[in-house]
C-alpha cells in the first residue's frame, strides 16, 4: 500500500537469493537489499512471491528443512499487500502484450504495478526499464551509492 515512501516490490529470485546459500555474493547482496527495505518500510509482496518462494527453497532447490522456510516465507507474509486477484490478471494481459515478459513475470508486475510500487527488483528482466509508473532495477547492476528517491 502505498505509504509516501518509494515503494519496493521484490521478484522471487531476489528472496530465494537471500537466504540460500550456495550463490555467497548474491546472497550478500540480496539480503542486504531485503533488510534495507523491510527497514524502510517499502518491501510489496504479493502471494505469488511467497508461493514461488516456498517452492523453490523447500521442494526444488531444498536449501532449508521445511520448518525454515515456512518460518521465513511467514515473517515475508506481512508485507504480502499486492493482489492476486482478476484485475491483476488483466493487467498482467496487458504488460505481457506490450513488453512480452514471461506469464509468471507479468503477473507479478502486474501486481507490482497496482499497488503502485517504485521499483520491481528483479535480476531476470531488463535493468532501468520501465513499466507503466515502475522501473524494474538490477540490485547486482547496482552501486553500493544507489539511493531510494522519488
Amino acid at each position: 500500500m502505498p505509504n509516501g515512501k518509494m515503494n519496493c516490490f521484490v521478484d522471487t529470485n531476489l528472496l530465494v537469493y537471500a537466504v540460500d546459500p550456495t550463490e555467497p555474493q548474491k546472497r550478500k547482496s540480496a539480503s542486504n537489499l531485503l533488510r534495507r527495505i523491510v527497514r524502510d518500510h517499502t518491501l510489496v509482496l504479493s502471494p505469488q512471491s511467497l508461493n514461488e518462494c516456498y517452492h523453490v527453497l523447500a521442494v526444488r532447490r531444498r536449501v532449508a528443512t521445511t520448518d525454515e522456510v515456512r518460518r521465513f516465507v511467514s515473517f515475508l507474509n506481512e508485507f504480502c499487500t499486492a493482489p492476486y486477484d482478476f484485475e491483476t490478471t488483466r493487467l498482467a494481459w496487458v504488460i505481457s502484450d506490450r513488453h512480452g515478459f514471461g506469464w509468471w513475470d507479468c503477473m507479478l508486475l502486474a501486481a507490482a504495478s497496482l499497488i503502485r510500487c517504485n521499483l520491481f527488483f528483479s535480476e531476470d528482466m531488463q535493468h532501468e526499464q520501465p513499466v507503466g509508473d515502475m522501473t524494474i532495477v538490477n540490485p547486482f547492476s547496482l552501486g553500493s551509492n544507489f539511493r531510494f528517491s522519488k
